[in-house]
């Protein structure tokens, strides 16, 4: 059987191997980091501590400050997990459940010495932080994502409250005589070996968690644009292949409508460039605010926009970008001062079984440009030609 000092020699190792992990992390600036690698530090100070029992160190060092050092690295571990999750922390709770446990501690170390109650109050105490990770976890998986690491830390934590339980449970009922933490007896090495895995455990899910948001800020980079909000070009040509792809499985409709701001070199030539990205900006709110939420809208050009609008037939399209058009007449831009009043021009195109995008994407694009050439601020849909373009609101 192996020696709980040298269990806590081990966690000790796993715990300086965490915090070289977590310090690599700590520049990326992701909540929840600081307040884990200090739940660490604690926990380390606890097994130096601990290990000290055997010794002639004052009882306040052995018995006091390692089990509310283990406390307080409960506490800064719930604390990340619910910033890592963008939450709140309970304070005045944690508070509340530290100062009683501390209180027990005092009143069977100094007042009546017992070895049995200190162990039953730290263990309810870990098991109450353990179950509150666990619900704050089960609460905020991710839905698009993988939930692998969020699982991960969800069954720690459980485990760890069951051993809890049971721990507090033996020493309740005296089925096991109270010792030492040092004492090689069975259910020492047997909860002492389950212990000290806990916060390497819940350390390295933590690790898994903040390594998926990372991945998942950098996806969300990747595929905004830094400008208006909507897709970027990629993202949204990336939606448009799977849209053709799954109409041509479905033989659902699928249109695209293309658009272009009018004059919009003019507009940055007499306000400039920052209020040509406003209006960039604002088109993208109102665009947002008018179309559906299944309607894919991207920038997939300096000042142009596409939006790919799965199981609708062209006319139905036109009279969303009919609303569009009239939305963006109706709401000018408002930029240091000066109101920027600004039109677009759109071709609708409906997709044709067999199509690939690059020929789709071009159909509506010949239709943009008869917009254009139509005189602009109109659109051109299914049907229509240069000749004779639609005006969907009145000039």
């Amino acid at each position: 059987m192996i020696a709980p000092v040298n269990l806590l020699l081990i966690a000790a190792l796993a715990g300086v191997l965490s915090l070289c992990v977590l310090g690599s992390l700590a520049r990326s600036g992701m909540a929840g980091i600081k307040e884990t690698i200090g739940a660490n530090l604690l926990t380390l100070l606890a097994f130096f501590a601990f290990g000290l029992q055997n010794t002639s160190a004052p009882l306040w060092l052995t018995i006091l400050v390692p089990n509310m050092a283990i406390a307080l690295a409960l506490c800064a571990y719930y604390a990340g997990v619910r910033r890592l999750m963008g939450l709140g922390v309970p304070r005045h709770l944690m508070m509340i459940g530290c100062g009683v446990a501390l209180t027990v501690l005092v009143v069977y170390t100094y007042v009546d010495w017992q070895v049995g109650p200190r162990i039953i109050a730290m263990s309810f105490l870990q098991m109450g932080f353990m179950m509150a990770v666990a619900h704050t976890i089960q609460r905020n998986m991710p839905v698009h994502r993988s939930r692998y690491s969020y699982r991960f830390v969800w069954v720690v934590a459980l485990i760890s409250s069951v051993v809890c339980v049971a721990r507090a449970g033996i020493y309740l009922a005296d089925i096991a005589v109270p010792e030492g933490i040092l004492e090689p007896t069975f259910w020492n090495v047997a909860f002492l070996t389950l212990g000290v895995l806990v916060m390497p455990c819940l350390t390295l899910g933590t690790i898994m968690i903040i390594h998926d948001r990372m991945l998942a800020d950098r996806e969300q980079e990747a595929n905004t644009d830094f400008l208006t909000g909507l897709m970027s070009r990629k993202a949204w040509w990336m939606q448009a292949e799977r849209y053709c792809a799954q109409a041509l499985r479905t033989r659902r409709p699928l249109t695209l409508l293309l658009l272009d701001i009018d004059y919009f070199k003019r507009i940055n030539d007499t306000h400039g460039h920052m209020a040509g990205d406003a209006v960039l900006r604002h088109f993208g709110l109102l665009a947002t605010a008018t179309l559906r939420t299944g309607d894919h809208v991207g920038r997939v050009g300096g000042e142009e926009f596409g939006v790919l609008f799965p199981d609708m037939r062209g006319d139905a399209v036109m009279d969303v970008a009919a609303r569009l058009l009239d939305s963006v007449r109706r709401t000018p831009c408002s930029h240091g001062g000066s109101t920027i009043s600004y039109t677009f021009s759109a071709g609708v195109a409906e997709w044709v079984p067999g199509e690939n995008l690059q020929v789709f994407f071009e159909r509506a694009d010949r239709k943009l440009y008869a917009a254009k050439a139509a005189g602009r601020n109109r659109i051109v849909g299914p049907g229509l030609d240069a000749e004779r373009p639609q005006l969907p609101v009145a000039a």
